[in-house]
């Protein structure tokens, strides 16, 4: 079985065979750009503990990172969605509302 460091680098090969030459090239640039600002630095690092916080979820429940870690190992993502388009009816968020 793969580890997650193995996952996600054939995650990242299969995206740059997906994705236009011109979306990747802004993702790099992004990345170059926070490393810039020194983002590397003040991040957590392998190992570190994770600050506790709560959000809503894609359902609109409270879920607080302390409890999720009581019961399971926890990978934390931000999704951004265009302000025309409701996160609700992504097929995300129906796979959420699964695994929740």
């Amino acid at each position: 079985m793969k580890n997650l460091k193995q996952q996600i680098e054939e995650l990242n090969e299969n995206l740059a065979i997906q994705l236009p030459t011109e979306v990747l090239e802004v993702f790099g640039k992004s990345i170059q750009d926070l490393k810039a600002q020194g983002i590397e630095g003040s991040s957590i690092g392998t190992g570190e503990r994770f600050p506790d916080f709560s959000l809503p979820n894609t359902i609109d429940e409270t879920v607080e990172l302390k409890k999720l870690l009581k019961n399971r190992k926890v990978i934390v993502a931000f999704l951004q969605v265009s302000p025309n388009r409701t996160f609700k009816h992504t097929p995300y968020h129906y796979a959420m509302k699964k695994v929740n």
